[in-house]
């Protein structure tokens, strides 16, 4: 794979006494995102049929900028937020583009 464009999805349902606090937590951290360099987009989707239900989308120049912004006080701050607050471990996902039209 090649990390010179990184694009990860993470898709997690929050417990439902839980659901604000992690929206909450997740503009905060995007926020923060978008802040770093080599952040290109960072958007959070939730869903239509179940609003406990989100999705991050992220897109990075490279693996490296990411895993520097995971391994930051921001990060650190969000998990502590939402310690405890999914149905299940969120389960990030890395892409490759396949077509930008």
């Amino acid at each position: 794979m090649d990390h010179s464009n990184l694009v990860t999805m993470t898709t997690a349902e929050a417990r439902p006494e839980k659901k604000e606090i992690v929206q909450k937590a997740l503009r905060e951290v995007a926020q923060a995102a978008r802040a770093q360099t080599g952040c290109i987009a960072y958007r959070i989707f939730r869903s239509a049929e179940n609003p406990a239900v989100t999705v991050n989308f992220e897109r990075w120049a490279s693996k490296e900028e990411r895993d520097a912004f995971l391994g930051g006080p921001d990060v650190k701050k969000f998990a502590s937020a939402v310690s405890d607050a999914f149905v299940e471990p969120p389960q990030p996902m890395s892409y490759e583009i396949l077509d930008e039209g």
